[in-house]
């Protein structure tokens, strides 16, 4: 049992800090919750402002009431319990044993209110206890580890999860995620929104070896067999139609689920392929046995933020203002340096979230 003083106020320390916690911030909106009359949060506030501070007087003091209004509410919310929750006898008043034992409760509501609060404000300030992202296996090797460093701070965990179902609309529709960086190109369900942050070329990718022009796709589709990233149909439907329009057929195809797969059959001289900046940036810096050129026609992937409508828009913007920060400092970097500023001038970001 804590010790009390002489008028029976609890002189537990810890007690005396918690007080302190859930009447800081509490916002006039919550304040005014109340579950039957002389019951509000407000009149809970107002008990353990006066517990803390010693008297009611103190307490409209810092509470910016008048000490009546303070003495009142007090009042009602006594009648609400059938408790009384001061011993008015005593100068100051005191807590009642009752009163003692409600006081831990009442702060408890009240710093309930606080986190429930914090939820509504979801993406402003509040913490969440898990977050869960999916995007392409190309975004989590590059800027994936910087995104998540940015976004540390938002929520107790982090799950992401780069496969390839990870990057679907529908994923997000399901719930399997809260929001998705993704290249997904087919059109977004109603309950789904997008902010687009990338716009990168696709590039032609053949072995070192290769002697011809890697931009003349007739004599290099002779030449070698095209290995390609199976598991993305968006893009494979647009590649087939851009190499149809040119009058190329492939002779011969891989299908193969990784970008790493597909870049490790190409730099042992099995094929060529065609795939993202991201995609082949690491391979570069690795200085692999590739070599890479423009997709001789503009050809793009856009990837965007997508989360459900009317949810964590502003989330969403921190996890695009991330990907954006993350690609000037480590991506836009090497391909200026290593692919060169033709290539560098193709890269356009998107940087208004709204």
């Amino acid at each position: 049992m804590a010790d009390s003083t002489p008028t029976g106020r609890p002189s537990n320390d810890r007690t005396r800090e918690e007080s302190k916690r859930p009447t800081q911030g509490l916002s006039d909106r919550l304040t005014r919750f109340q579950i039957q009359s002389g019951l509000s949060a407000r009149a809970l506030e107002m008990f353990v402002v006066t517990a803390r501070t010693g008297s009611m007087s103190a307490a409209a003091d810092e509470l910016e009431l008048t000490q009546p209004a303070v003495s009142q509410n007090i009042a009602a919310l006594e009648t609400a319990l059938d408790v009384q929750l001061f011993d008015r006898s005593t100068r100051p008043p005191a807590l009642t044993l009752q009163g003692a034992a409600l006081l831990q409760h009442a702060i408890a509501i009240l710093d309930a209110l606080k986190r429930f609060e914090g939820a509504l404000r979801l993406g402003q300030s509040a913490r969440l206890p898990m977050l869960k992202i999916g995007m392409p296996n190309s975004v989590a090797t590059t800027i994936g580890p910087q995104v998540v460093q940015f976004l540390k701070h938002l929520a107790d965990e982090m799950s992401i999860d780069s496969g390839f179902a990870a990057t679907r609309f529908q994923a997000l529709s399901r719930r399997e995620f809260d929001f998705l960086v993704t290249p997904d190109e087919s059109q977004p369900p109603p309950d789904i929104q997008t902010i687009p942050f990338l716009t990168e070329p696709l590039m032609v990718i053949a072995p070192r070896s290769y002697g011809g022009d890697i931009q003349d796709l007739a004599r290099l589709s002779q030449s070698l067999d095209f290995i390609s990233f199976g598991r993305d149909a968006n893009l494979a439907r647009r590649l087939n139609t851009a190499l149809h329009d040119k009058g190329i057929t492939l002779q011969r195809r891989y299908h193969l689920d990784t970008n790493e797969a597909v870049l490790q059959m190409v730099a042992a001289g099995s094929g060529w392929t065609v795939l993202s900046v991201l995609a082949v940036i690491r391979f570069i810096e690795r200085a692999e046995p590739i070599q890479v050129a423009l997709y001789p026609q503009e050809l793009n992937r856009k990837l965007v933020v997508a989360f459900r409508r009317g949810e964590g828009v502003h989330l969403a913007g921190k996890i695009h203002d991330a990907a954006i920060e993350s690609l000037k400092a480590s991506v836009l970097p090497v391909v200026r340096e290593k692919l060169g500023p033709e290539i560098a001038k193709r890269i356009n970001l998107h940087e208004a979230s709204n």
